[in-house]
């Protein structure tokens, strides 16, 4: 009976060892994007504190010690958009933010996106 019990208990802990093992790279994945995005994050913070000269081209600036990168690009109007990277292993996450062009730049807190919101891709390229 004892016997019986230690290879059940054994049968159990192998299953268990496989499971968690094909989950590991699930997870480290999961790990490495929300890293990307934070990175992101931050560099989007960092790009909003920077002094920016709009234009119509995009133009952007990078801190060396962390890999951020912002960039700026004036719009229609008063409006100016912001991309940010973050470093990654893996392709970089680019964050966006709409903000107004006034006596300096204001980035209000709900003008930010996922995902480029030009009407053009070929826009939304950095250099």
């Amino acid at each position: 009976m004892v016997m019986m019990l230690l290879v059940l208990g054994g049968i159990l802990l192998h299953g268990l060892d496989q499971h968690l093992r094909a989950q590991k790279p699930l997870l480290m994945n999961e790990r490495d994007a929300i890293r990307a995005f934070n990175s992101a994050l931050s560099a989007q913070a960092w790009g909003t504190t920077l002094n920016w000269l709009p234009t119509s081209e995009w133009q952007c600036q990078t801190m060396q010690s962390t890999g951020w990168r912002a960039c700026l690009k004036a719009g229609q109007k008063d409006d100016v958009l912001l991309a940010a990277q973050g470093i990654s292993d893996r392709q970089p996450i680019t964050l966006w933010r709409w903000g107004k062009q006034g006596a300096t730049l204001a980035f209000p807190a709900h003008g930010w996106f996922d995902s480029c919101p030009l009407s053009e891709a070929t826009l939304c390229q950095l250099p």
